[in-house]
């Protein structure tokens, strides 16, 4: 590996463990359902960051960057759907931990679906990727760069599945204190406003 290489991974690194829409569906997943139910969230992430990065690596990611309207279709999309989380996040009942509720695959399976909704619908992801990339794979196009295009891809991936899956098992240990109906309900209310504030920041995003 070289030098290149451990910079991106340093950059991963921080950029998975900043605080943003991510890493709060994160916490807020682990404290309303422990551990498991977030990681299927955390797996929804790590698609929709794939995806992200494989649509920059075509050269969609240049579309978006020199076409205006897309980039801000793809914007207000992202920052309709954080306020639709918002949403549901504050109109969410507080549950006792063990309560009975839907059926467990298929809460997973919306888990997983709302992760890879709100990476893929997130404009910084593909910027983020547009950026990086190029500096990590180097000259795109040949066969012998598609490895490093293919390594970087999973690096992100695996490093977002690992520091995620530890804010996860944070968040879980509180979950006994936070599953009374009042704290639970702060919470909700709490990870509302924030999601509504990533949402108004993405706003004043720019190319």
């Amino acid at each position: 590996m070289n030098n290149t290489y451990w910079m991106f991974v340093a950059m991963v690194v921080f950029t998975v463990s900043s605080p943003g829409p991510g890493v709060l569906m994160t916490l807020d997943n682990a404290i309303a359902s422990g551990w498991r139910a977030a990681m299927h969230g955390v797996l929804g992430l790590a698609i929709g960051a794939a995806i992200m990065a494989g649509l920059s690596a075509a050269g969609i990611g240049l579309l978006v960057r020199s076409w205006p309207t897309l980039f801000l279709l793809l914007k207000y999309g992202g920052v309709g759907y954080l306020f639709y989380l918002a949403y549901r996040t504050w109109q969410r009942e507080p549950a006792p931990i063990g309560a009975a509720g839907a059926s467990p695959a298929k809460g997973y399976g919306r888990r997983m679906l709302r992760g890879a909704l709100l990476q893929a619908s997130n404009p910084k992801s593909l910027l983020f990727f547009l950026s990086v990339l190029p500096q990590v794979a180097g000259a795109t196009g040949t066969a012998r760069q598609q490895v490093p295009v293919a390594l970087a891809i999973a690096t992100y991936c695996m490093g977002l599945l690992v520091i995620h899956g530890i804010y996860a098992g944070l968040a879980s240990k509180a979950r006994a204190w936070l599953s009374r109906r009042s704290a639970a309900r702060t919470m909700s209310r709490l990870s509302a406003l924030v999601f509504c504030a990533f949402g108004a920041t993405m706003l004043s995003l720019q190319i």
